[in-house]
């Protein structure tokens, strides 16, 4: 039998109720509990092994049929543990264990935490706030942290007369207590992991209920941001009622709130009944933003919401099964979308989360989207991008294979048959192998077990298809077999098509085609979580049909041919016809898609060559952007209103386009002033265009914004687009912000990586990190990749050697993973741009 590892609990007590009474001094930065804890004794023990952190236990006692013991602590901090040793053997059977302890009220964005605010009157006020994910109710109350000790709570708080009190349940009493203080107590919850425990402490308004059944839902924030609550409350009354309807399932809690918290270190966290947020993943001013900017309140409610499902009824058993819970929220929050705004096109969308999870995997250090977790440091790096966009692209490819029907009827068989338990992968696979009568095991543990995913070469054959699979890896070499869902979409000479299905189960495959086949697109819809490589023959017969593709299809175009140059399968001539493409492109997706290229050549290329870059650039946008017009026009539906906004950021950033950026500085000044009302998609990119170009005046004036803005979107929009200045003064005096405490935690780190990102900003940023290392990783715990994400852009062998020595002597254990991801996409970046450095014409060929 193979030993537990000492950081996992032992099995012999099962917590079955916590009844917690939290009291917090926000004076002193500290606060008070009371645990009644109600466990199942499986075997006899003369000690109980909890989890603790931060914590000091005073009192501990056992009572046990009418006898109380009290127990010696001891603390075990290497294991985030705490023993409690009885004076006797204590017998299996129920037993209630009382703890007395007291915490820390930190300011790290973890635990049991204080966020202060300035109100609009210019006093400071402090809001409490919970983040328990993953292995951190340990700073909040001592008990079972792990996701499969399930239990009941009834929660107590103990707050100041004026504020608000949250947590999962709803409020069933309130009373005054002898010293002033009020006393509210929440309702029971089902059974559930201890990370899903919120507590939210502070002066909030609260919304009026929404009944969806028998739930009331409400939004929750500061007095001062109540205005922008309508969208919040649409999507959340929206999505609640998709998915109740999708499952076949009650929501599994009595009441849902939704609460907007000022510094919060995630995006949004899916507590049962209390749905805690960045103020801008859930506040929105819906006359006044941009449509990315509700797209992302609606897709983070909806993405929060599927949670109380996949995450909070049913849940992993261990985190390496997290997939379970973040895939199929990110799966389910494009469909719920979708439903609530198809004019949003979500899908298409999706596919840069889908491009991205391609590029990470394709690199020697990615990972499976299950994958062994250890001590609790490493759960945290599960939370990326293999598991969330990978893993929710994975399930799109299953349910376009099995059948959305099919797909869904397996899904409510497995929540009906987990429900209030925990699971693994292979319970997912039973119930929807069941649901279809396929292989579904066989098929999908090829994708969820084995890092990576396949290249598939198409090629002519004789009046058919050849298909083949390799791994596909971005520096060559890998191993691994697939198998893989194909789904063709086959063209004919007389302009017909049809639609033609293999499974690729070998290393190749050979596909009959109908006779007068013109061409073939392999992975038809895109949904495929693979890459294709075509011959030169079939490559220039699938861009004939190129306009007949859906805007996924053509995205998914763009992302491979890409893709193909990075690794040095083809050369950079293989874009031009894509790129050739643009102006009569109308997607703003497949326009960021085309894009981003260009950006990196900007940022990689000789000086001299660079105005080749910016021709490029010119030659395909200004037809689109003078097709347009700078002014929307009231019928311009959400697509056309995103695509202006992409093709003038990029004019005037990589194209330094004079009339474009003479134009978007005076529209953003007349905003300003208020003599013009600017559209409010095209706020960011006006923004990021100046301050590419800007000067003393330029900072300033948005500064001031950053300043004094309103919402939280305008703050966010003006902070971040400060990185963007070129002047070395105005690069100190950004960094100084930055690191100041003037930014909040949350923002602060990803403040810092957009200001690496600029290669003007890179080196001083670099050695402000160095100078501040040990700062840092005390501040930003478990967000320290922000940072660090942009040096994956670094090609100057000198500054990414620096960079490099200097990991390597600092390491960061929890994101280890990600760090070796960043320096390994350094290395391909930094073998295309010495391919490219001095040999663009040769490169590009005729344009």
């Amino acid at each position: 039998m193979t030993e537990q590892p000492s950081y996992r609990l032992p099995r012999t007590v099962v917590p079955r109720l916590y009844r917690l009474e939290i009291t917090p001094d926000v004076e002193q930065g500290t606060f008070k509990g009371t645990a009644a804890i109600e466990v199942e004794v499986l075997q006899p023990v003369t000690e109980f092994v909890m989890n603790a952190v931060n914590l000091t236990l005073t009192e501990v006692s056992l009572v046990d049929r009418g006898t109380t013991q009290t127990g010696q602590v001891a603390y075990r901090p290497e294991d985030e543990q705490v023993v409690v040793t009885w004076p006797g053997t204590v017998d299996p059977g129920l037993k209630t264990v009382s703890i007395t302890y007291s915490g820390i009220l930190a300011n790290d964005l973890r635990g049991f935490y204080r966020t202060t605010v300035t109100r609009t009157d210019g006093r400071s006020e402090v809001i409490l706030a919970t983040q328990c994910e993953a292995t951190d109710a340990r700073r909040v109350f001592p008990g079972w942290d792990e996701p499969d000790f399930k239990a009941r709570f009834v929660i107590t708080l103990v707050v100041d007369p004026d504020q608000t009190a949250l947590s999962n349940g709803r409020e069933v009493e309130s009373e005054i207590t002898a010293d002033g203080k009020r006393r509210v107590r929440f309702a029971e919850t089902m059974p559930m992991s201890t990370y899903l425990v919120a507590l939210v402490v502070g002066r909030l308004d609260v919304t009026a209920p929404e009944m969806v059944g028998a739930v009331p839902v409400r939004i929750a924030a500061r007095p001062e941001l109540m205005h922008l609550t309508a969208v919040a409350k649409t999507a959340a009354v929206g999505t609640l009622q998709f998915f109740e309807q999708y499952f076949g399932i009650p929501y599994p809690s009595d009441k849902l709130d939704h609460v907007a918290i000022p510094d919060f270190a995630a995006g949004a966290m899916e507590n049962l009944g209390c749905v805690t947020y960045r103020e801008e993943a859930l506040l929105v001013d819906a006359g006044r933003s941009a449509p990315t900017e509700q797209m992302q309140v609606v897709s983070t409610i909806a993405h929060e919401t599927a949670h109380m499902w996949f995450g909070d009824l049913v849940t992993m058993r261990w985190w390496n099964g997290i997939w379970l819970n973040e895939a199929f929220a990110t799966f389910m929050q494009q469909l719920a979308t979708d439903r609530l705004h198809p004019e949003w096109n979500v899908w298409t969308m999706f596919g840069h989360g889908r491009a991205h999870a391609l590029s990470v995997d394709g690199l020697e250090s990615t990972r499976p989207i299950e994958y062994p977790v250890g001590p609790p440091i490493e759960a945290w790096g599960m939370f990326d991008v293999l598991t969330y966009q990978k893993g929710g692209a994975v399930l799109r490819m299953l349910e376009q294979y099995l059948g959305p029907e099919t797909f869904r009827q397996g899904i409510t068989g497995y929540l009906n048959r987990h429900r209030y338990g925990n699971t693994e992968t292979g319970d997912l696979w039973d119930a929807l192998g069941e649901a279809s009568g396929q292989p579904v095991r066989t098929t999908m543990d090829t994708w969820v077990f084995q890092a990576g995913y396949p290249l598939v070469r198409a090629e002519w054959a004789d009046g058919a298809i050849r298909l083949t699979q390799r791994p596909f890896r971005y520096r060559g070499g890998g191993h691994g077999h697939w198998q893989v869902p194909v789904v063709m979409t086959v063209w004919q000479v007389d302009g017909t098509k049809e639609t033609i299905r293999a499974h690729l189960t070998d290393e190749s495959l050979t596909v009959p085609l109908p006779p007068d086949t013109d061409a073939v697109l392999v992975n038809q819809g895109a949904w495929g979580f693979y890459r294709v490589s075509y011959d030169p023959a079939l490559w220039t017969a699938v861009l004939r049909h190129r306009d007949e593709m859906t805007a996924l299809e053509r995205l998914s175009l763009v992302d491979d041919a890409w893709a193909l140059v990075q690794a040095g399968e083809v050369s950079l001539s293989h874009m031009l016809p894509l790129w050739r493409a643009l102006p009569d492109e109308e997607d703003p997706d497949v326009w960021g898609t085309a894009s981003r290229p260009l950006g990196f050549l900007d940022e990689w290329v000789l000086p001299d060559e660079r105005v080749q870059v910016q021709a490029l650039v010119r030659a395909v946008a200004r037809p689109v952007l003078d097709a347009l017009g700078w002014d929307p026009a009231e019928s311009d539906d959400v697509q056309r209103r995103r695509l202006r906004a992409t093709v003038i950021r990029l004019l005037g950033t990589v194209g330094e386009d004079p009339a474009v950026r003479d134009r978007a500085r005076a529209l953003l000044m007349a905003h300003w002033e208020g003599t013009f009302l600017v559209s409010p998609e095209l706020l960011t990119p006006l923004a990021h265009v100046v301050a590419s170009f800007g000067d003393e005046a330029d900072w300033e004036a948005m500064y001031r914004r950053y300043r004094e803005a309103t919402t939280p979107q305008d703050e966010k929009r003006y902070l971040y687009a400060l990185s963007g200045f070129t002047k070395p003064e105005l690069i100190r005096r950004t960094l100084d912000l930055y690191h100041s405490s003037e930014v909040r935690t949350q923002d602060g780190a990803i403040a810092l990586g957009q200001l690496l990102a600029n290669r003007h900003a890179r080196r001083v940023t670099w050695q402000s990190l160095e100078a501040r290392w040990d700062e840092l990783l005390e501040k930003y715990p478990k967000m320290i990749e922000h940072i660090l994400s942009p040096i994956a852009l670094v090609v100057d062998r000198d500054l990414a050697e620096e960079m490099r020595a200097w990991l390597k002597t600092h390491p960061v254990p929890q994101a280890a993973r990600h760090i070796a991801q960043t320096l390994e996409f350094q290395e391909v970046n930094q073998r295309l741009a010495e391919r490219l450095r001095g040999h663009l014409t040769e490169e590009l060929g005729d344009r």
